[in-house]
């Protein structure tokens, strides 16, 4: 994968499959724009990006907080002229079964899981559309088509996830 010359900007990077996903982009070229809410983490991502050679512009956001989403992508763009590649890729779980689930921490799965996607993309897509073209990756889950216990809130999110990323391309 060529990702020279690239602006990719990640949201989720502070562990995991976020992280992973930033630094190999790194490797393949790409300038990073990392983003994530603990910024400790964040900061870690940044250092492992530089110590592969590439270049990394952290910004702290909450992504269930449209406002800063839409800075998020707004800096990037100043900064970097472009964005080529959004990877939503930031998720949280919360293992309860949907009867114990609270309200707040329903909503909290909603919003970093599915309303962080949403965001992403109202946001993206303009710019994209402004400069010719881009990919978004919108990160899922298997949870999305099977049940599994203690997941009911989880699965509903990556289901949603699935469904918002087909309607993008209707």
């Amino acid at each position: 994968m060529r990702l020279a010359n690239k602006v990719c900007t990640i949201t989720g990077v502070g562990s995991g499959i976020g992280r992973a996903t930033a630094v190999q982009f790194a490797r393949n070229g790409a300038t990073v724009v990392a983003i994530d809410h603990n910024t400790a983490e964040l900061e870690k991502t940044c250092h492992l990006i530089e110590q592969a050679g590439g270049i990394c512009q952290a910004i702290a956001a909450d992504v269930s907080c449209e406002a800063e989403v839409e800075k998020a992508i707004a800096q990037a763009v100043e900064t970097f002229g472009r964005l080529d590649v959004l990877h939503n890729n930031a998720g949280i779980s919360i293992l309860k079964l949907a009867t114990e689930m609270t309200e707040e921490e329903f909503d909290r799965l909603l919003g970093v899981n599915l309303k962080g996607v949403f965001f992403g993309c109202k946001h993206a897509i303009p710019q994209m559309l402004r400069q010719g073209g881009g990919t978004i990756v919108n990160t899922a889950s298997e949870l999305a088509l099977v049940a599994q216990p203690f997941y009911a809130a989880y699965c509903a999110t990556k289901g949603g996830v699935i469904h918002k990323s087909r309607v993008e391309l209707t």
